[in-house]
């Protein structure tokens, strides 16, 4: 046991991924952590009112230590007409869909500070933080009210960074992981450092906690991990198929397709403006044939949404953001316990269920 897991009392050393807009519903959490992860919440999409709700959800089932996770705000402007060019672009697709013509909500993302202020009265045990460097002040502030802080890292730079600001631990977030990238520092580019490389760079150079996260699908990767140096190891595609993941049926079958036709993950920014791994998809492949500038997040998360709402209702895989890691292949279709249990047996360590 690393003294980070003894420290949270963790009977399991791995970490359920984050993974925000419906992917982790709370009885999806509530498994995880009755199996001995740490169970995370990815917040970043829920209005203050809806974080109590599925803390209050979680917390009536297990007093297990959670993690809440949000976006740090990192929100661009817009090149002049970019956003105009992608209304346009859109507006046949919600014809088609029978939706109303697109439009630019206002605001486009949820409030951060009305969100931290809902994380500081719920005090859960790990507040995280992605998309960049938390504010010292900030973390000094949660950590004076008991909660443990998390940053992210995708290279030494920015772990570095994340680190000085006073953090508990840092998620060192190799190029394998799925969904949106942590960085914050550079390109997206410079930030796909493979987790063999990343993690010990980072265990080296850093005096805290450091979280290995990207390409574990495997007992074998959990354990490879945890020996070169990671307290704690961090899943999220290998829970994609999972009986209780809250992904569509849609996402989950075309994980299967994917994998049967040998197809690739890539950087995908055309569904958020920021890049995320996963498959490409007719969406995808329109924007691209079509050549136009894509908005930067938050603006194109905040368009897309009525598209992908009408992806899960109809389960149209091309109107669904398909994030997965490099591995996605191994993830197998089976109820959570199966899962955490084969991962945990050949890790060389017993699951948990209580």
């Amino acid at each position: 046991m690393t003294d980070f897991q003894a420290r949270l009392g963790l009977p399991t050393p791995i970490v359920q991924a984050p993974m925000a807009g419906g992917a982790t519903p709370p009885a999806f959490i509530v498994a995880c952590m009755r199996h001995g992860l740490l169970g995370s919440l990815g917040a970043a999409y829920l209005s203050p009112e809806a974080m109590k709700a599925q803390v209050e959800e979680i917390a009536a089932a297990t007093a297990a230590p959670l993690n809440i996770n949000l976006f740090l705000p990192c929100g661009q402007p817009p090149a002049e007409g970019v956003v105009e060019g992608m209304l346009v672009h859109l507006a046949p697709l919600h014809e088609a869909a029978g939706l109303p013509p697109p439009h630019l909500p206002d605001p486009p993302e949820q409030d951060f500070t009305a969100q931290l202020a809902m994380l500081r009265r719920l005090r859960p045990r790990i507040a995280s933080f992605v998309f960049g460097c938390p504010d010292a002040g900030m973390v000094a502030a949660l950590k004076a009210e008991g909660i443990l802080v998390i940053g992210a890292a995708t290279h030494l730079e920015e772990a570095r960074r994340v680190a000085a600001s006073g953090v508990d631990a840092v998620v060192a977030q190799g190029g394998e992981a799925g969904a949106h990238r942590a960085t914050f520092i550079g390109s997206f580019e410079d930030g796909l450092v493979p987790l063999r490389e990343l993690l010990p760079q980072m265990v080296s150079a850093l005096d805290i906690p450091v979280i290995a996260a990207g390409g574990l699908m495997s007992g074998g990767d959990i354990r490879a991990a945890l020996e070169a140096g990671a307290a704690l190891a961090q899943i999220g595609t290998a829970l994609l198929r999972a009986d209780e993941c809250g992904i569509p049926q849609a996402h989950k079958d075309a994980l299967a397709a994917g994998a049967a036709a040998g197809a690739t993950t890539r950087l995908i920014r055309h569904w958020s403006g920021r890049a995320a791994r996963g498959l490409a998809n007719g969406f995808t492949r329109g924007i691209d044939a079509a050549g136009i500038a894509i908005p930067p997040f938050p603006l194109q998360n905040a368009m897309t949404q009525a598209l992908r709402g009408h992806g899960r209702k109809t389960g149209d895989a091309d109107m669904l953001a398909l994030w997965c890691g490099t591995g996605y292949s191994g993830a197998r279709a089976a109820p959570l316990a199966d899962i955490v249990s084969r991962l945990c047996a050949d890790a060389g360590f017993p699951s948990q269920n209580h």
